[in-house]
């Protein structure tokens, strides 16, 4: 049985990124999108996926390594955490994977990248590394044992990527479990 955890990017006291079309932040639109993911394992008999959100009440380090721990104590083979892009400018389009650069971290990422920019057509903008303290996201990538990935699959500052995102939001749901179950 492969075991996937996804892991809602911030969490509902602290929500993240805002989207210009309908104000929804990126806790609430990635928890919609974990809960579509989920259900493509529903029929698979070899895969099982689990969600975990980041508890609020305490920083952000301690809700980085709490929920990861949760992962691992839940034998997760794989990690995937949602996120959306945000920027000051509106013209900002992308797809975005962030790696920790280990082998099984890449495969993963690599797999992911190609899916999102496979349902979204937007840029690629491929994977990118980072290392141990080396830039956002880098605590989620490294602090759990199994491979991880963070994903930015669109902007939620420009209008048209929103558009696309939730147009192809069943999609983008489909083609992420399909990466993960290969790289689980």
């Amino acid at each position: 049985m492969r075991k996937i955890a996804i892991i809602i990017g911030h969490n509902a006291k602290s929500q993240g990124a805002v989207r210009v079309t309908d104000g929804k932040s990126e806790f609430q639109w990635n928890s919609h999108l974990a809960e579509m993911i989920r259900a493509h394992a529903g029929c698979d008999p070899d895969a099982e996926i689990r969600i975990f959100r980041r508890q609020s009440g305490f920083g952000y380090t301690k809700q980085i390594q709490d929920v990861y721990a949760r992962a691992d104590a839940w034998g997760a083979d794989v990690t995937i955490e949602l996120h959306f892009n945000a920027s000051a400018s509106s013209a900002a389009s992308y797809t975005v994977t962030l790696s920790s650069g280990s082998a099984g971290s890449l495969a993963l990422c690599e797999r992911l990248q190609a899916a999102q920019v496979s349902a979204l057509g937007l840029r690629d903008a491929g994977v990118k590394v980072r290392e141990r303290n080396g830039g956002r996201g880098w605590r989620s990538l490294w602090t759990g044992r199994a491979p991880a990935a963070l994903i930015e699959p669109y902007f939620g500052s420009n209008f048209n990527d929103c558009i696309v995102a939730d147009k192809r939001k069943e999609e983008l749901a489909r083609e992420i479990y399909q990466a993960a179950r290969e790289s689980a």
